[in-house]
């Protein structure tokens, strides 16, 4: 066998060239449909993830404006609250004005009443007055009686009057 040192100039270009063919299929076959490959796929990434992002933007815009309507519904209600309590206030002290007046006009018309009763009493009792003194002024008239019969008969007369009043 025979050792070569320096290595044979056919078998060198015929291995370049089949490593060149080789490549160049590789290059056309596996490459170019693997890095179209890849590239869609990052291209279908980065869109995707720019989606995410969108979304993610949308959800959290979504988020505050849903946040601002709970607030804003909770200040509502609030205020609801408020007006209806002040409402009740306003309400209740409506009711005690009112009832005070009611209060007022049946102490007023009570008042009158005592004071037409009253002045009613005193009309009756100056009306038997009078009725007592011409009976009283008839009797002695008519019996020209002693001081003695006249403190009976005024007695009397004050008992009759006692009877019929009472």
């Amino acid at each position: 066998m025979e050792i070569f040192v320096v290595p044979d100039m056919w078998n060198v270009l015929a291995q370049w060239g089949a490593t060149l063919i080789l490549f160049l299929v590789i290059r056309h076959f596996v490459y170019k449909p693997m890095n179209e490959f890849l590239t869609k796929r990052q291209n279908s990434v980065v869109s995707e993830i720019e989606e995410a992002e969108e979304l993610l933007h949308e959800a959290e815009a979504l988020r505050d404006k849903y946040k601002d309507k709970l607030q804003q519904a909770r200040k509502e209600g609030a205020e609801i609250i408020e007006a209806s309590r002040e409402r009740g206030r306003d309400l209740e002290k409506s009711a005690e004005e009112e009832a005070k007046a009611h209060a007022a006009k049946i102490i007023d018309k009570a008042e009158k009443d005592i004071a037409l009763e009253k002045a009613q009493a005193l009309k009756d009792v100056r009306e038997e007055t009078a009725d007592l003194a011409v009976m009283i002024a008839e009797k002695l008239l008519q019996d020209n009686i002693d001081a003695k019969n006249q403190d009976a008969l005024v007695d009397g007369l004050i008992k009759d009057l006692e009877k019929n009043h009472v």
